[in-house]
């Protein structure tokens, strides 16, 4: 199916994962459930090439977090944030660390 869409499969990890942390909050659903959905397409990659998978996929559910992560509101708490300050720096700050991550997990695989 990827194949069709024309969407390489780093990416896509990534991507999935991170909608569906963006959608549900939680970052073990999104990782869970991105890992059940790629399951057929990855049955064929070395140990190597599924590790990569598995970053990228990890990276996905790291970046996004908001109001609806238990993460957020504790973070958000025992700081002291308001929301909005809660917004302005836990959501971008886990949005560019999982940016980064998938980044360097691509090089990475572009490379092997």
């Amino acid at each position: 199916m990827l194949t069709t869409v024309g969407l390489p499969l780093i990416p896509a990890a990534f991507i999935i994962s991170l909608a569906l942390r963006a959608s549900q909050g939680s970052a073990t659903v999104a990782i869970l459930t991105t890992g059940g959905l790629l399951s057929e397409a990855v049955s064929g990659l070395n140990a190597i090439q599924l590790t990569l998978v598995t970053l990228a996929t990890c990276f996905g559910g790291l970046g996004l977090s908001h109001v609806n992560d238990s993460g957020f509101w504790i973070v958000t708490k025992y700081l002291g944030l308001s929301v909005a300050d809660g917004l302005k720096t836990w959501t971008v700050l886990t949005t560019v660390l999982g940016v980064s991550g998938f980044l360097f997990t691509w090089l990475v695989w572009l490379m092997i």
